[in-house]
Parts: C-alpha cells; sequence; structure tokens
C-alpha cells in the first residue's frame, strides 16, 4: 500500500494496515510484510478470520516509533526475534536489522 496521509504527529506519511493491537500499542509482536502490513503474533495466526473491523492505517513513522519500543524492551537478542519478525520491510529500518 503506497497511500499518503497525515499523520498529526508526522504530516504526509505512507499508511500501513495494521492489526487494532499493533495500532493501540498493546502488541507483543509485530510481524510485518512486504504488503505493507503489520499484525501482532495472534492476528497473524488468525489472519484468515480477521474483518475489516480489525484492521486500521497507521502512519509509517509512527509503526516505527512502536517498532522501536518494542525492541528496547525487548532486553536481548534471542527476544527480539521473537518479537519483531519481517523488519527488513519496513523502510529505513535496515539498520535495525543488520544489527
Amino acid at each position: 500500500m503506497t497511500e499518503k496521509e497525515k499523520c498529526k504527529k508526522h504530516g504526509d506519511v505512507s499508511v500501513w494496515i495494521v492489526c487494532r493491537h499493533v495500532a493501540e500499542r498493546s502488541a507483543d509482536t509485530a510481524i510485518f510484510s512486504e504488503n505493507q502490513d503489520a499484525l501482532c503474533f495472534e492476528c497473524a495466526h488468525n489472519f484468515q478470520n480477521l474483518t475489516e473491523l480489525d484492521v486500521v492505517g497507521m502512519c509509517e513513522e509512527c509503526l516505527k516509533d512502536f517498532t522501536a519500543e518494542l525492541m528496547i524492551s525487548t532486553q536481548t537478542f534471542a527476544n527480539l526475534k521473537n518479537r519483531v519478525i519481517g523488519l527488513e520491510h519496513l523502510k529505513g529500518a535496515r539498520s535495525f536489522a543488520s544489527e
């Protein structure tokens, strides 16, 4: 998805489709795909049953901020691999993926 919307904090930005758990920052995990969507572990494993009510648009920069929070709170590299998956799909996050 390459649509742009206006974020109150970041201005005109790309928007990702995310589950409500990611959007509300209550997710313990984030799984990113090349299709510009991000889901928590539970929603990713229940993908077939998601409805339009289960997903929302989220500013890419806000999504990066949430991802950084997840990574910082992880504490260990072993846990990081289980909490943030597909990070290479999040633009500008390549420096995180190589660490």
